[in-house]
């Protein structure tokens, strides 16, 4: 009788797992995971070099203090600080390299411009009718400058700039053509914005304050001022130049390469 029932027991369990399993091969298979997500490439690499072009105005304001010799002399020799202003068209290169940590952007950068246009002044000697006249032209600009910029989205960047500058000049006198060239040494300070349009294509617009040390011109003779003429020496202070410009450059950054 118990082995009847045990019998009848094993009978019932057996029954019972093929039941499941007929029922689970009626079962749909399980979905399929989803896709993964697609990998974009992002523009938001600033590091790496570049290079591009700018664009824009510069407007000096600065002093200028002219020196006056006379050949005769029974003339007094004189001073005069005459202003030498102007705004001119100006463009140029600029290249340099982005180094990014995290939302901080590091940087070296260098440009150079070249004017476009000439300032001009005349100026009483004697105050007796004796004027001089004198062009003044900005022929080129360079500063290699060092660049941090904070990262608002990622794709602009704020940033301020700064390093040393060079300035180089020339000033004629109007009347005899006379020319001197000088260079001059000081300094730029900064600051902008740039948007990456893609990973290579970026826009900045910035404003670039500059200022120099002064450098003598001349002498500059002036066969009509005074009994026998004079020899003027003009001392200019380049101490302030305001330069507003927009620009475009070729970014390649590292993770291309």
């Amino acid at each position: 009788m118990k082995k009847r029932t045990s019998l009848l027991a094993l009978a019932a369990i057996m029954t019972a797992f093929a039941g499941k399993a007929a029922l689970a091969a009626d079962l749909a298979p399980p979905p399929p995971p989803p896709p993964a997500p697609e990998i974009r490439a992002s523009v938001s690499d600033w590091t790496g070099p570049y290079l591009g072009v700018v664009l824009g105005g510069t407007c000096m304001d600065t002093n200028t203090t002219l020196s006056v010799d006379f050949v005769d002399p029974g003339d007094t020799d004189t001073s005069i600080d005459p202003a030498l202003n102007g705004c001119g068209f100006s463009g140029g290169i600029v290249g340099g390299f982005n180094y990014q940590i995290q939302n901080v952007v590091l940087g070296f950068e260098g440009d150079w411009t070249w004017g476009s246009k000439k300032t001009g002044r005349h100026t009483d000697i004697t105050g007796a009718g004796d004027t001089i006249g004198e062009y003044y032209h900005v022929k080129w600009m360079a500063s290699p400058r060092i660049r941090l910029g904070v990262l608002a989205t990622d794709e602009t960047l704020f940033y301020v700039t700064g390093g040393p500058s060079w300035m180089r000049g020339t000033m004629e006198d109007i009347i005899t053509g006379q020319k001197f060239t000088k260079t001059h040494v000081g300094y730029t300070l900064g600051g902008g914005i740039e948007h990456a349009l893609t990973e290579n294509i970026h826009l900045r617009a910035e404003y670039l304050f500059s200022s120099y040390k002064k450098k003598d011109y001349g002498p500059f003779f002036c066969s009509g001022c005074g009994t026998s003429g004079a020899n003027i020496t003009a001392s200019n202070d380049m101490d302030q130049f305001h330069s507003f410009r927009a620009g475009v450059t070729w970014n390649f950054p590292v993770s291309t390469w």
